[in-house]
C-alpha cells in the first residue's frame, strides 16, 4: 500500500524518531545501571526509603523503550495500522509513567536526602560495630569524604578510608569534606539526572507519538479509499 508524499515523509520521520527512542532506551539502561551501582553502596544507611528503586525502574523502562521502538520501526516500514496503533498506545503509557517517575523523584529527593543523612549520623555514632564500620569505610572511599562534617570528627585517629593519598603513602592526607555534605550533593545530583533524563526521553517519545498517530490515521484513510 503506497502512501502519498506527505504521509511517506511522516513514515520515515517516525522511523528516525524510533531510532532516537532506541538510543534513548539504551541511555536509560546505562544511566540506570551506573546509578544502581553507586546507590547500592549506600542503600544500607537507611531502610526508610528504597533509594535504588528509581534506578531499577530506569533500567526496566529503558528495556521497554528499546523493544517498543523496534516494534514502532516495524509498524512504520510495513505500513501496518494495527502495529502503529499498538505502538502509539504503549508509547502513551510510557510517556505518562516516565513523567510520573520524574515528578516523584523531584518531590521526594529532599526527604530521601534527609533520611540518608540521619541514617549516616546514626551509623557513625555506632561505628564501633564492625558492620557499621565497614559501611562507613565503603561510603568514605566511594564519596571521597571523611567523618560526618569533616575529618575532625575522628580527632587525630582517622581510618585509612579517609585518606586521599595512596594506601602505601607514608602520610595520610584525609578528605576535606564530611560525608553528610557529600551524601546530600550526590543524592541531589543523582535525583536530578534520573528525573531530567526521564523527562528528556519522554519528550522524544512524545514527538514519536504524534508522528505515529498521524501515520496510523493516514494508513487507515488509505485503506478506506482502497476499499471503494
Amino acid at each position: 500500500m503506497a502512501l502519498n508524499c506527505g504521509h511517506s515523509t511522516i513514515k520515515y520521520l517516525l522511523f528516525i524518531f524510533n531510532l532516537l527512542c532506541s538510543l534513548c532506551g539504551i541511555a536509560l539502561i546505562v544511566i540506570g545501571a551506573i546509578s544502581l551501582v553507586r546507590l547500592d553502596e549506600i542503600r544500607d544507611i537507611t531502610d526508610e526509603y528504597n533509594i535504588v528503586a528509581p534506578s531499577i525502574l530506569l533500567i526496566v523502562f529503558g528495556s521497554v523503550v528499546f523493544i517498543i521502538a523496534f516494534f514502532g520501526c516495524c509498524g512504520a516500514i510495513r505500513e501496518s495500522y494495527c502495529m502503529t496503533s499498538t505502538y502509539s498506545f504503549f508509547l502513551i503509557l510510557l510517556v505518562i509513567a516516565q513523567i510520573v517517575i520524574a515528578v516523584l523523584v523531584f518531590v521526594f529527593i529532599g526527604d530521601v536526602t534527609v533520611a540518608m543523612k540521619k541514617g549516616f549520623e546514626r551509623i557513625f555514632q555506632n561505628r564501633d560495630n564492625p558492620v557499621n564500620r565497614d559501611l562507613i569505610d565503603t561510603i568514605q572511599r566511594s564519596l571521597e569524604c571523611c567523618g560526618k562534617s569533616s575529618f575532625l570528627d575522628y580527632g587525630v585517629d582517622f581510618p585509612q578510608s579517609c585518606c586521599s593519598s595512596p594506601g602505601n603513602a607514608p602520610l595520610c592526607v584525609p578528605f576535606a569534606r564530611g560525608c553528610t555534605g557529600r551524601l546530600s550533593d550526590f543524592l541531589d545530583s543523582a535525583g536530578n539526572i534520573v528525573a531530567w533524563v526521564s523527562l528528556g526521553v519522554a519528550a522524544v517519545e512524545l514527538l514519536g507519538l504524534i508522528s505515529a498517530c498521524c501515520l496510523a490515521n493516514a494508513i487507515r484513510n488509505q485503506q478506506r479509499r482502497s476499499d471503494y
